[in-house]
């Protein structure tokens, strides 16, 4: 087996046939499998995979797992020399699999990962690379929270990068388009179980970086990423649920990979930066008084 196409699914049914029927349709000359983990979806997802995709290998849990431990369960049923990680909410519009196989079997140095220039519906390019977390790029991120709302303009280019002819070294691709050597997976292990949803990409690719794996992005495939639509707490730009995950991940991603001090100092600056705008935010003041005391008592 080539290549193993893992996506996770949560309530997507429509979004998830749409990306495995263009997987289908696009992927030649390159042997694969498709792994769903479907988290305790209440929708027709599961049904519509046993009607429409008998081969797909459906892993169905009782429980909402997450992104990371969902992913690490489609692992332990995988079979390919590669893992592909794909959203859901994911369209493939061209021999993509075969393209991401192809650079990487050619590789010559240790490849950790590569991903691609994700696309909007409009043929636009959206984010699909970042730099890693630290603590000094997490207070600079909340500051311009603070500029937008006196009027002052951002660097907002890592949101729209720029088309690329070559490979591209990056710190971490999104999750949304992940191609890994499984020997990868056997040398550092998958996603931390610990994260929820949010970070656990950047976590594992920055095991991957200090263990001297390349993360490249290259541009050959062609995918379109439906922003949030396999987010259900996308309903509202700042949902509570949405907050909440992105607060407690980033906590312990910055504990994870920092000394005790410097994280005991972050959190402390965090709070104080993070309260006002929480109390600005359009939502429940009782929302805003969990993400308050989120902040102030979880024990990451």
């Amino acid at each position: 087996m080539d290549v193993s196409i893992i996506i996770v699914n949560y309530n997507t049914c429509d979004l998830l046939k749409q990306c495995i029927q263009s997987i289908i349709t696009n992927t030649r000359e390159v042997v694969y499998e498709i792994i769903v983990i479907d988290n305790d979806s209440h929708d027709e997802s599961c049904q519509m995979l046993k009607n429409d995709f008998p081969t797909v290998k459906l892993i169905r849990s009782n429980i909402n797992l997450g992104f990371g431990k969902a992913n690490n369960l489609g692992i332990k049923q995988a079979s390919g020399k590669y893992l592909f990680f794909l959203n859901s909410d994911t369209i493939l519009c061209n021999n993509a699999i075969k393209n991401f196989f192809e650079f990487s079997i050619s590789y010559t140095d240790k490849l950790g990962a590569t991903g691609t220039i994700l696309k909007d519906n409009n043929g636009n390019n959206i984010h699909s690379y970042g730099k890693f977390i630290t603590i000094k790029s997490e207070l600079k991120n909340i500051l311009t929270k603070y500029s937008k709302i006196f009027g002052v303009k951002n660097n907002t280019d890592y949101l729209y990068p720029p088309a690329i002819k070559e490979s591209k070294e990056v710190d971490y691709i999104t999750g949304a388009d992940l191609f890994i050597p499984y020997k990868v997976y056997q040398e550092l292990e998958g996603f931390d179980p610990m994260f929820f949803m949010y970070c656990e990409e950047v976590d594992w690719q920055y095991r991957m970086a200090i263990n001297g794996y390349k993360r490249l992005i290259i541009n050959e495939p062609e995918i379109i990423h439906l922003e949030g639509g396999s987010d259900p707490s996308q309903s509202s730009a700042w949902s509570f649920n949405r907050m909440k995950n992105i607060f407690t991940s980033k906590l312990y991603y910055i504990k994870k990979h920092n000394k005790y001090s410097a994280y005991i100092c972050f959190r402390f600056f965090y709070l104080g930066l993070w309260i006002p705008l929480i109390l600005l935010r359009k939502d429940l003041f009782s929302n805003k008084l969990k993400l308050i005391q989120l902040l102030f008592t979880k024990n990451i």
